[in-house]
């Protein structure tokens, strides 16, 4: 169940990530090789908050909380998924202002940042994953795996689709989190 439970975590970050991404990739006039580069740093920043958010909820259990660890590390871990999911569903329904102008090719330096401002959210999942004492490795798979194949997917459906599919990515990531935290508590 735990293996569903941190895919299902992993997807519902990706989605941000897709939402993100194809607001970008609507703007770039040709995809080219520095797509696949940009992806493998959305991956590799989103597992490396991740990873530290892991160790930071490793950490926080390591001080037993009289007894009590198993049922405050699934309040605090659900809390945590929550943030996530209202922080995304509130970027869902707010209203997006589209640049007119379109890039060349992708801005790997813009996009970096973008990336760097998403690892909050790969943080705060980390450490209920830490909380939760899940596989170190299948968190490591799942989140680097999904942040690529969605930042890769982002672009080529923003370049396709338009920024359409954004607002709709973020609203069903954050339900996807704001269930998964609901879950947790049962």
């Amino acid at each position: 169940m735990y293996v569903l439970f941190v895919i299902l975590i992993a997807v519902g970050l990706a989605l941000g990530i897709y939402g993100v991404v194809v607001q970008r990739g609507a703007l770039v006039v040709k995809l080219d090789r520095k797509m696949t580069f940009i992806s493998i740093i959305w991956g590799a920043l989103s597992l490396a908050a991740a990873c530290a958010g892991y160790g930071i909820g490793k950490w926080i259990l390591s001080g037993d909380i009289a007894g009590h660890s198993i049922f405050w590390a699934h309040v605090l871990a659900g809390v945590l998924l929550a943030a996530i999911g209202i922080r995304m569903l509130i970027r869902a329904f707010k209203k997006h202002s589209v640049f007119e102008h379109r890039m060349e090719n992708i801005d790997i330096k813009h996009d970096t940042i973008l990336s760097l401002q998403l690892c909050g959210n790969a943080l705060l999942a980390g450490v209920a994953c830490g909380l939760l004492e899940y596989s170190l490795l299948l968190v490591i798979l799942a989140f680097f795996l999904a942040a690529v194949l969605f930042a890769v997917g982002g672009y080529v459906s923003g370049r396709s689709l338009g920024i359409a599919p954004s607002s709709k990515a973020y609203a069903i990531g954050g339900g996807l989190l704001c269930l998964l935290s609901i879950l947790l508590q049962l």
